[in-house]
């Protein structure tokens, strides 16, 4: 059985097929994006399906940002994407040639990014998974087994109020002030960085995307006591040569509750999403 995992990100789409066995068959990424309307999606989603020429899959994992609706058929709100608001699941597939193959799992970019770190890479303990991109997402892993509360994902750590970073507040697109995804999301790190956003080489400690990226993972270690924490997507595989400086703030001064030997790891791929999206299909089918 081929399972195909689509991961529709805030500024691009990844898609990646893999055999029954779990071994990957091929990856594909579409042209880069910026607020992209319906037909936008549907072209990036089609370059990725071609190029993997996916038309056999049995099942697809749809990765998506935002709020899934309480029947699950579709977004109800993506704030950086608000192109697939109430979109069915089936139409959306339907659009890209797709409605012959059957929705297996709907997951969020955060969760199927961390099921597949830590597939790959298991540990014995609790992981905490950051997803770096246009926004920020956690999932929260104890082994490979996804943590929830009640029926509900952990959740939207980009939305969290880190406080003033800097001398002015910083306004998200929603209206809200001064959230994580405001100073660490892929769009405010364009604006800071005049469009460089994977040059990160000359950041330092007192830059404010590692000020609001470090005291979030503070916070994170206090509620969730993870043994490992991960950094991944584009901005967090951007972010790795900073990882001796990042770990050395994250530390100073750290709660005397975050468990003791903890570790910072981070991304080895552009596709931990695409792939865990298609892992878990295949699970569920």
């Amino acid at each position: 059985m081929v399972s195909l995992g689509i991961d529709i990100g805030g500024s691009s789409v990844k898609a990646l097929s893999i055999d029954e066995g779990g071994g990957v068959i091929g990856t594909a990424s579409s042209v880069r994006y910026s607020e992209p309307d319906r037909a936008g999606l549907t072209r990036a989603i089609k370059e990725c399906v071609a190029e993997l020429d996916a038309g056999g899959a049995q099942c697809v994992g749809l990765c998506l940002p935002g709020r899934v609706n309480p029947e699950r058929t579709a977004i109800e709100t993506a704030v950086n994407l608000p192109a697939l608001n109430n979109w069915a699941f089936d139409k959306l597939l339907a659009s890209v040639s797709l409605d012959q193959v059957r929705v297996s799992r709907v997951v969020s970019d955060a969760d199927a990014a961390g099921y597949d770190f830590v597939t790959e890479f298991p540990v014995v303990g609790r992981t905490a998974a950051v997803s770096l991109g246009t926004g920020v997402g956690l999932c929260v892993l104890d082994g490979d087994e996804i943590v929830t509360i009640g029926d509900v994902g952990i959740g939207h750590l980009g939305h969290m109020d880190v406080g003033r970073i800097g001398e002015a507040d910083r306004i998200g697109r929603d209206g809200s002030r001064n959230t994580l995804e405001s100073f660490i999301g892929a769009r405010a790190l364009g604006q800071w960085m005049d469009g460089q956003i994977l040059d990160f080489d000359g950041l330092t400690s007192s830059d404010t995307p590692i000020r609001a990226i470090v005291h979030a993972l503070r916070v994170v270690h206090a509620i969730y006591r993870p043994h490992r924490i991960v950094l991944l997507g584009g901005v967090g595989l951007a972010l790795k040569p900073h990882a001796h400086m990042m770990a050395g703030m994250i530390s100073d001064g750290l709660t005397q509750l975050a468990a003791k030997g903890w570790t910072l790891e981070f991304a080895t791929s552009a596709h931990h999403a695409a792939c865990g999206a298609a892992k878990l299909a295949a699970q569920s089918s």
